[in-house]
């Protein structure tokens, strides 16, 4: 027998924005997809010859320095000779004229053995060091560590700093930066574009401008919400981050590097002003609060209370009251994390006409970009709230038990599997041939 599941069984993973249409493989769920196509528009990256882009594939030093010599501006030297001092170029290699501009610029050196290893993959700490150098910047050594996996002593150190201060490349998720981690072709892709977009403005770079809105029906507002985070819009609204490294399960009890947004309505049938809420509200807190005003609209602010690290009263223009709190866990990640929740809570937008924003050829590219990816299934199928299950292959691919659903509004069958929550496959019609 079917049986529909309600959509919210599904906890959804990442917002949505208009699809790119550029590559098979880069969908509009991918965090580094502006900066991509950005860049494919100046002419700086190309994809591949079956249309895909390979965002997750490590950049070696020769691809490394094309994208950060385009991406700086600078022209490539084709009479440029400097590369044949290494062993491992040749006059015949596509990187040739590239690697002898970049040695001519002072950006690399080769190794002591005579080498360039044009193929060697690029870890985070050189791929700043040749951007920077490409871009002529003046990396300051900190009075600090910038990150807790980077000393003032190490040499990497004022180019760590630089990537913190005008936020090029942030603390993973764990709160770390990861010196010594190779780095994607998206990667290096967003890296780029962040500092493209720092020399243009000459400030900090905001990863909040392209985060992406969604509608949250339950408390009549949309808000955005940052890549790589999950959140849910019935019942409860929330917003959240995972700290998988802890093993974290519940949204309601953030670990170390974790933090959650739980957001819910007060409809306020009485019509009290904002000057009477926030005087009512503030009698039962025992916490110091301010007023201010957010989008527009007049908030309560309170610093603490509880178990919450902060809270938003903001005032819809129905008078109704939207009541955002803050949980997180006390990690190296924690200022990144009220960073990103000012960010989120400033995005709100009264909306009381929040729907669903896909349309179905959208949802189905998503939902492609996530077969084979661990972690992804439940949150990808939260995109569409007609599923029917129509068969559970209980031995499963080993793992564990395998099921087949239909979604009748898009007309296409899913294989996933449950303990590595990952979509198998996906096929048109309703089927359980794969």
């Amino acid at each position: 027998m079917k049986r529909t599941l309600p959509a919210s069984l599904f906890l959804l993973f990442f917002a949505v924005q208009s699809a790119s249409a550029l590559f098979t493989d880069v969908s509009s769920l991918n965090i580094h997809g502006v900066a991509i196509d950005a860049l494919v528009e100046q002419g700086v990256l190309e994809g591949y010859s079956d249309g895909s882009f390979k965002p997750d594939q490590e950049v070696t030093r020769a691809e490394a320095m094309k994208i950060i010599l385009l991406g700086m501006g600078i022209s490539v030297n084709e009479s440029s000779s400097s590369a044949g001092q290494f062993s491992d170029v040749s006059e015949n290699d596509w990187f040739y004229d590239i690697v002898g501009t970049a040695v001519d610029l002072g950006i690399i050196e080769g190794y002591d053995d005579g080498t360039f290893r044009p193929a060697q993959t690029v870890n985070r700490a050189e791929a700043l060091k040749m951007m920077l150098e490409a871009n002529n910047e003046a990396a300051v050594a900190p009075g600090s560590d910038p990150f807790v996996d980077v000393p003032t002593s190490a040499w990497f150190a004022p180019y760590a700093n630089y990537a913190k201060t005008w936020n090029i490349e942030p603390p993973q998720t764990d709160g770390l930066w990861h010196p010594e981690a190779a780095i994607t072709r998206g990667n290096i892709s967003e890296m780029v574009y962040r500092l493209q977009e720092v020399e243009e403005s000459g400030n900090e770079y905001d990863e909040s401008v392209t985060w992406l809105d969604h509608p949250f029906a339950a408390v009549s507002t949309s808000f955005k919400v940052p890549f790589g985070w999950y959140y849910k819009t019935d019942g409860v609204a929330s917003i959240w981050l995972v700290d998988t490294g802890n093993n974290q399960v519940s949204l309601l009890d953030p670990y170390d590097n974790g933090g959650t947004l739980l957001i819910t309505r007060y409809l306020n049938s009485e019509g009290d002003s904002s000057s009477e809420l926030f005087n009512s509200i503030r009698t039962e807190l025992e916490a110091s609060s301010y007023e201010s005003s957010i989008n527009g609209y007049n908030t309560l602010v309170v610093e603490g209370g509880g178990n919450y690290q902060r809270q938003w009263y903001v005032v819809m223009p129905n008078l109704s009251v939207v009541h955002i709190a803050a949980l997180r866990g006390d990690g190296p990640y924690a200022p990144y994390l009220d960073d990103q929740f000012e960010k989120i809570v400033n995005s709100i937008a009264y909306d009381p006409d929040a729907g669903p924003d896909l349309d179905i050829n959208e949802i189905i590219q998503s939902l492609n970009s996530a077969v084979q990816v661990d972690g992804q299934g439940n949150a990808m199928m939260e995109l569409l709230d007609d599923w029917e299950l129509i068969e559970t292959d209980a031995i499963g691919v080993g793992t564990g038990p395998v099921d087949y659903f239909y979604s009748p509004s898009a007309n296409i069958t899913i294989k996933y599997e449950r303990s590595f929550d990952v979509i198998l496959d996906l096929r048109d019609g309703e089927t359980t041939a794969f």
